[in-house]
């Protein structure tokens, strides 16, 4: 019996691996539903033919599928499977062709859980298809409301510890580029990149009056941070070479102290942690005495 459970009534998502997934579920006694999340069933017009299959497992028991993930080759040729061997309950599966689905177990008793709170999930609240039922599990499931919770705002701690680290590897950054040390320069970028993006959502959330989806890992970025802030995004990024090295990292410096200035001032937080002003300036006098060769 196959039940959908979205706000009205919904038919399933067009996916090539769904139907496969569904025929297999349905011979295995252990599995009493499967649930499609993500994209598929939020129904916001995000899916373009890259997008994978998020499907939750809905078990009694789920310890056999994960020591065993033999299950895999019967629903078609797979070309990575992650994690392996470790006893963590998802699967994350490359099909031939570039196709790729999320398993998720989950157990029953998480669903009964939900039901008797009224409370969904984070994931369900986004959106949810009940694609099979088998016991009508998901008859007294409130419908999603198909929003984007909204965390919590961060703490002055929180702030203060991102901004210590992005300058921490500011100079790091800085002082490679003079020892023209590219690769481990390109690394502690990578963590100033990271910081940023916290920095940007943070912020993009806390000067919104509404609901803002931050996504995940930089997704729409475009979309959630606003015209300029973006055109500075994109100076952040570099070659090896020497002199767009400076620039991109005096950018991005530039780019997160007013991000983060912004963001403080929003939650009233102070900032007088770090020496950013000597630190700045420390960067800029070693930018300005480089020969560029």
């Amino acid at each position: 019996m196959l039940k959908f459970h979205m706000s009205g009534s919904s038919p399933l998502p067009q996916h090539s691996m769904l139907s496969k997934v569904l025929d297999w579920a349905r011979q295995e006694e252990p599995i009493r539903a499967v649930v499609v999340t993500g994209s598929l069933a939020r129904g916001d017009g995000s899916t373009d033919p890259w997008s994978d299959l998020d499907a939750q497992i809905i078990a009694r028991d789920y310890a056999s599928y994960i020591a065993d993930d033999g299950w895999l080759d019967g629903l078609g040729e797979v070309w990575i499977r992650f994690p392996r061997s470790q006893d963590l309950p998802y699967k994350l599966v490359w099909f031939a062709g570039g196709v790729k689905v999320d398993f998720q177990f989950l157990r029953v008793d998480v669903i009964h859980e939900m039901i008797c709170t009224g409370a969904l999930s984070d994931e369900y609240q986004r959106g949810y298809i009940v694609a099979l039922d088998k016991d009508g599990l998901f008859r007294d499931l409130p419908p999603s409301p198909q929003v984007f919770p909204q965390p919590d705002p961060p703490s002055a701690e929180q702030v203060e510890a991102i901004v210590n680290e992005f300058y921490f590897e500011a100079i790091h950054v800085a002082q490679l580029i003079r020892r023209r040390e590219f690769w481990v320069l390109k690394f502690r970028d990578w963590t100033m990149k990271c910081d940023l993006l916290q920095m940007l959502e943070w912020h993009a959330r806390a000067s919104s009056d509404r609901p803002v989806n931050t996504w995940l890992l930089g997704k729409r970025i475009r979309d959630w941070t606003g015209r300029e802030t973006y055109a500075s995004i994109q100076e952040i990024w570099s070659s090896w070479d020497v002199a767009a090295l400076w620039q991109s990292l005096l950018r991005q410096i530039e780019l997160f102290g007013s991000i983060s200035r912004e963001l403080g001032n929003a939650l009233g937080y102070e900032q007088d942690g770090i020496s950013r002003d000597q630190i700045e300036a420390y960067i800029r006098c070693l930018c300005d005495t480089d020969d560029l060769n």
